[in-house]
């Protein structure tokens, strides 16, 4: 992935390497790693590197966000490889719903058992829909025949299915929605 990320032309650049290696030889890599992926196929006089760093990728997730009063929320709670942003939007999704359940404590209309809920919930949604779209990505992003990809992969087909169906693209954008939860429906009920 290369994203230009100021105006006057600074990029990050991410890919994925031969894990197991030392620092030096992940430097040693760099040049014939930009040359061979990047277009144009730069030599290392025609850029600057600002900075380097090496990143293990992790998918992996608390087994509670709550003991007692200690909570974890977004990376303190969960972690996944950067292809496709699972892991700040899940974190901005955890931030939101305990916000939600803290502000139903504070106005009383919840007991501490939400931040239960919180947990048990954002877990599960983890498990069910952050983890397994983020793995995904990583394995597109990692295939190793990616000529015939698109034959493998349903999500590319659907992409591509919303090309030309206005109502099926519609669908698919607002499928990443599910990763929300209302914690309002666990207010105390009030007459």
């Amino acid at each position: 992935m290369a994203a230009k990320i100021t105006r006057d032309g600074l990029y990050r650049i991410t890919y994925g390497e031969t894990p197991g290696l030392s620092r030096d030889e992940y430097v040693a890599r760099q040049p014939w790693k930009f040359e061979t992926m990047l277009p144009g196929h730069p030599k290392p006089d025609e850029y600057k590197v600002i900075n380097l760093s090496p990143y293990r990728m992790h998918q992996r997730c608390a087994p509670k966000f709550r003991v007692g009063r200690i909570l974890l929320a977004a990376d303190a709670a969960h972690l996944c490889n950067p292809w496709g942003g699972l892991g700040i939007t899940g974190g901005f999704v955890d931030v939101g719903g305990l916000y939600e359940c803290l502000a139903g404590i504070w106005d009383g209309k919840a007991d501490e058992s939400i931040l239960d809920i919180y947990s048990e919930k954002r877990i599960e949604k983890w498990k069910t829909i952050i983890n397994p779209i983020s793995s995904e990505n990583f394995r597109r992003v990692s295939d190793k025949d990616p000529a015939t990809r698109f034959e493998r992969d349903e999500f590319m087909q659907q992409v591509k299915r919303g090309e030309t169906d206005r109502a099926y693209l519609k669908e698919l954008l607002l499928a990443p929605m599910e990763v929300r939860y209302d914690f309002a429906q666990h207010y105390k009920k009030t007459e």
